[in-house]
């Protein structure tokens, strides 16, 4: 059962040479709250309710009690407040029950307004871009924090020239380092020196947004979390690379606060927005130095095996300069593929999930074989049909179970919403792992690529539809099979390095 979550979690951050005055310019100390997560709504009838979401199809039932409850999440609320409106007057069985369904991400949870803030040490490694590293400390040192609980400690990785001056009238500590000794090896030293009991890692091309530290602190309330990780954006855009990495950066993790594990929509965190318990960081041994790149990425997963917990909250927020010269745009890609290999080796658990839906795989099915088979090849889609139906049918009966009424109108429109993401997610996997080998058996079957090409293109199109990019469709669809060619290049090129096929090989998810 998780533990009871309430503002005074924080007292273990407490300075004791400090006082609350230094809290005084942040928001005012308030109790954690609770919502229902959106597309979430309650239906109450005679025998309590049923909760139900439409995105995807289900519905749940509920007691009269839990009823009582979630009806009044539609709105955040405290456990204080539910208590005082409800007919249960226990507030640790409101808790615990609130808790249980923020773990299966029914609820929204609105960590406490803390009464003492903990002492931030930001570290900020830095190699070169002696302009950008300044602007970054600046918006660091201009941070929406009481001064007296925050500390900058920058790590000059072998620059040249030399960072000092660029910061000499900056109230930061300075590492020189005369060799490159890379970008993890310079967090780890920093966060030797540390005096702050959260460890916040940014990069010297990113700049923090004012409220960067007050948007993710809070989240700290909760002992089991030790990672909290926020939003990377992107500036103006700057050309077509720019406009592309605007909307589809590997380092932009989305608009919705989730769980981060290994099968997560959100797997990792990026190191340019990333806050960490001091000691979930000395008990992991801080990030792995010999590995140039997916360091992150392994760090995150150790702590996760090691039985603690990640949020990712998009409220916190670092503009990260993206590169935007195609060179360094496709080897950067290159580089994060090549990675996937020794990961997975060293995490087995978050092997690849691959959605394989039936009734898109027969739908598939009749494209390709139209050419060659004609009318026979129709009947891949009644099979298909028939699958559908027959989901549609058990849904609808499932549904009448539980008494709620829905249209078959209603139903199919749900399923047909279920199945086009997992077209979707299935498409995404093609492009990214295996568009090099489907086009070529499309060159050797030219009567294939019929059923290959709307394969590889329904991710960016969908894509494109979804984030709005300002570009115009074939650039979008365009840059987007580029940047997983070179991805699916780093990929080989990771699995020729660790003799491994692990990338490759996901599991794979039938569903009708």
């Amino acid at each position: 059962m998780m533990p009871t979550i309430q503002a005074a979690t924080f007292e273990q951050f407490r300075d004791p040479d400090g006082d609350a005055a230094a809290a005084a310019d942040l928001p005012a100390p308030q109790p954690a709250r609770y919502a229902l997560q959106p597309g979430l709504s309650v239906r109450i009838d005679a025998r309590g309710g049923v909760l139900l979401c439409l995105r995807p199809l289900w519905a749940l039932r509920l007691n009269q009690r839990a009823t009582v409850l979630l009806a009044a999440l539609q709105q955040p609320r405290s456990v204080a407040e539910l208590a005082k409106a409800g007919s249960d007057p226990v507030p640790a069985d409101i808790t615990a029950f609130l808790d249980g369904l923020w773990r299966r991400r029914l609820l929204v949870w609105y960590p406490p307004i803390p009464v003492f803030w903990p002492k931030i040490s930001i570290i900020v490694p830095a190699r070169g871009r002696p302009a950008a590293t300044r602007c970054c400390v600046q918006s660091l040192l201009a941070l929406d924090y009481p001064a007296d609980h925050r500390e900058i400690i920058v790590v000059d990785d072998a620059s040249t020239p030399p960072l000092a001056p660029v910061l000499r009238d900056l109230p930061v500590t300075l590492l020189r380092q005369e060799r490159n000794i890379g970008q993890s090896a310079a967090r780890n030293l920093a966060a030797a020196v540390a005096t702050g009991t959260v460890l916040a890692f940014t990069d010297n091309d990113c700049v923090a947004e004012p409220d960067w530290l007050r948007a993710l602190v809070p989240y700290f309330a909760d002992p089991e979390i030790a990672i909290v990780g926020g939003r990377v954006v992107a500036p103006a855009a700057r050309g077509a690379v720019a406009a592309f990495e605007a909307v589809r950066s590997p380092l932009d993790m989305g608009v919705i606060a989730v769980e981060v594990t290994p099968a997560a929509a959100v797997s990792y965190l990026p190191t340019c927005n990333l806050l960490v318990r001091r000691d979930a960081m000395r008990d992991q041994g801080g990030f792995d130095a010999t590995l140039r790149v997916g360091e992150d990425v392994d760090f995150i997963w150790r702590v996760l095996r090691a039985g603690s917990r990640a949020r990712y909250v998009p409220e916190g927020r670092i503009v990260h300069d993206h590169r935007v010269r195609w060179g360094d745009w496709l080897n950067r890609r290159a580089d994060y593929g090549s990675s996937e290999a020794i990961l997975q080796q060293r995490h087995p658990e978050s092997r690849r999930l691959m959605p394989m839906p039936a009734v898109d795989l027969l739908a598939l099915t009749v494209v390709a074989l139209v050419p060659w088979l004609e009318a026979a090849a129709l009947w891949p889609g009644v099979a298909a049909v028939a699958l559908f139906g027959a989901e549609l049918l058990g849904k609808r009966r499932k549904l009448r179970r539980l008494a709620v009424e829905l249209s078959v109108g209603r139903i199919a429109i749900a399923l047909g919403r279920e199945h086009a993401a997992a077209l979707y997610h299935l498409s995404a996997n093609a492009v990214r792992y295996y568009g090099f080998p489907l086009l070529a058996v499309g060159l050797v079957w030219p009567g294939l690529l019929v059923a290959v090409v709307p394969l590889l293109a329904v991710a960016p199109l969908t894509d494109y539809r979804r984030l709005q990019p300002r570009l115009s469709w074939p650039a979008f669809v365009g840059l987007y099979w580029l940047e997983l060619a070179a991805y699916q290049l780093g990929i080989w090129r990771g699995c020729w390095r660790w003799r491994t096929l692990r990338p490759l090989l996901p599991r794979l998810c039938w569903r009708r």
